[in-house]
Parts: C-alpha cells; sequence; structure tokens
C-alpha cells in the first residue's frame, strides 16, 4: 500500500507529492481501487470522482472512473469522463476512438465524426479512426466520404478484412 502511495505520488509530480490535497486524492484513489477489487463499481466510482475535484489532473484517476463506467455498461456516464478527459488530454486518440464509437451508438453520427476526425488529423491512418469515420460519415449521409476512408483503409491495410467487407 505505501509502495502505491509512493507511485502515486511520482506520478502526480515529485515537487507537488507532499502537498496535503495531493495525498487527499492518492488516498481516493487506493479506495476506489479498493473498492474494486470488491467489486464494489459505484463505491469505486464516487471515490475515483473524489480524487478527480480534489486533483483535476490526476490522470490515472481519470483513466480508472472511465473504465468503471464502461465496465459497468454506463457507456453515456463514460463519455462524459471521456469528455471531461479530452478538455485537459485533447491528443489521447485511444479516448477520442471510444467516445466516437459510444456517439455512434448513441445515434449521434456528426458528433462521432468528429471525434474520428480529430484522431485522423493527428494519425491519418489510424485503422479504427477510418472505420469510425466511415461508419459516422455513412450515417451522417456523407457516402462520398465513407467511401473514400473505407479506399484509403484498403490501400493502407489490404489484409485487413473489416475495409473489404464494409460498404
Amino acid at each position: 500500500m505505501r509502495f502505491v502511495s509512493l507511485l502515486l505520488a511520482a506520478a502526480l509530480g515529485c515537487a507537488a507529492a507532499d502537498e496535503p490535497h495531493i495525498r487527499a486524492a492518492a488516498a481516493a484513489f487506493e479506495s476506489g481501487q479498493a473498492a474494486l477489487r470488491d467489486k464494489q463499481s459505484q463505491k469505486a466510482v464516487e471515490l475515483f470522482r473524489g480524487a478527480i475535484e480534489i486533483e483535476p489532473t490526476f490522470r490515472e484517476a481519470h483513466e480508472s472512473l472511465i473504465q468503471t463506467d464502461l465496465d459497468s455498461g454506463n457507456s453515456l456516464k463514460a463519455a462524459e469522463s471521456i469528455t471531461r478527459f479530452l478538455e485537459i488530454w485533447p491528443d489521447a486518440a485511444r479516448y477520442r476512438l471510444v467516445l466516437g464509437r459510444i456517439l455512434l451508438e448513441s445515434q449521434q453520427p456528426e458528433r462521432a465524426l468528429a471525434q474520428f476526425s480529430i484522431v485522423l488529423n493527428g494519425d491519418p491512418g489510424n485503422a479504427e479512426a477510418l472505420l469510425g469515420f466511415a461508419a459516422a460519415a455513412k450515417r451522417a449521409g456523407m457516402e462520398d466520404r465513407a467511401r473514400e476512408a473505407l479506399e484509403r483503409g484498403r490501400k493502407l491495410y489490404p489484409s485487413d478484412k473489416r475495409f473489404s467487407s464494409a460498404r
């Protein structure tokens, strides 16, 4: 337990490790992890939110909150948490892809399209973003853009059957 506290303090910034709010955030996070181990996901969510409230840049708490919401099947809460997370770490492509998929499942293709586009701006060959973009564009009535994304995917990933089977 002490090792975890030290590791968390290092992750939050060595200079601030002795700050009372950092210790409080780390304690809330550790309690959230313990709640997860005890299969108390709602309690874990509350504790992770508490850690984030204490220290808004506590990345591990954000990621644990997102994953707990996803594991609990609460994709809309996860989407809210991802949106807040991306305000702090806008280059987190992994979470943009997850948010894009949630938005697509929630019948919000235009908003999903925006998330996939941001990923593709940073990584034009990202296979997941190309597939997501194509699906979102098709649902948004942008058939030509969907075809272009799938064609680019076929060229970049000729053996990836997801691109050849998608229409």
